[in-house]
């Protein structure tokens, strides 16, 4: 997929969240190009193109031509579901923290990038996680 970023940021490899655009972006002729991301999903940048263009919102007034895909995510999910290059449908574990103040693993547990229902193979195993609230949970390495 092809979109455009900020000249500092277009390097290859670089992750981000795509958040959406400002009110400005709405009268820009590149708005197809670059709003073309879905909001909340996380992105790598696997090219960087040589054609750059014009835009007052970027730190050095430029945007560049990327290549970007769906970057994987990690996260946890049950241990029985746990197995390499199986589909899954994602949802977050039901546990009673509510913030990472209360778990040490409420990021993982609740990723940015990833929603619930999102069908998502799973491309890694990592450790077992100690849940607080008794649940077998696994971390892994999910693709969308």
């Amino acid at each position: 997929m092809i979109t455009l970023i900020g000249t500092s940021l277009a390097k290859t490899g670089l992750v981000f969240t795509f958040y959406g655009g400002s009110n400005k972006c709405e009268t820009c002729r590149f708005k197809k190009s670059c709003l073309n991301l879905e909001k909340g999903r996380k992105y790598i940048i696997k090219d960087v193109k040589k054609v750059t263009h014009a835009c007052p919102l970027h730190k050095d007034g430029k945007v560049k031509t990327v290549e970007v895909e769906l970057a994987t995510i990690r996260t946890s999910i049950e241990t029985k579901k746990a197995y390499k290059g199986s589909t899954i449908i994602f949802r977050q574990p039901e546990c009673e923290c509510t913030s990472e103040l209360e778990c040490e693993y409420w990021d993982i547990c609740h990723p940015e990038g990833l929603l619930n229902d999102d069908k998502c193979q799973i491309k890694e195993i990592g450790p077992q996680i100690s849940c607080k609230n008794g649940i077998k949970l696994t971390e892994v390495i999910l693709s969308l």
